[in-house]
């Protein structure tokens, strides 16, 4: 699901981008060489998921993006 805010599309992309510099392997085949560029095009095709926190706190909780990475 994309989101429709351009402000949370850029937090998902933000954290996704956090995650690939940690080893996280790309979800979509890219020729992208730069992190950022890759986290956008897996925010644009759907295939980071995410959430939005409920109520009581306004922070992001994107599914997935705050576990920690298995490195190989």
């Amino acid at each position: 699901m994309k989101p429709q805010s351009k402000y949370l599309f850029v937090e998902i992309a933000a954290q996704r981008c956090l995650q690939l510099m940690r080893g996280a392997k790309p979800k979509v085949e890219s020729g992208a060489r730069k992190y950022t560029t890759l986290a956008i095009t897996e925010v644009e095709s759907g295939e980071v998921p995410w959430r939005l926190s409920d109520g009581e706190s306004t922070d992001l909780v994107s599914s997935g993006l705050r576990e920690p990475i298995e490195q190989e």
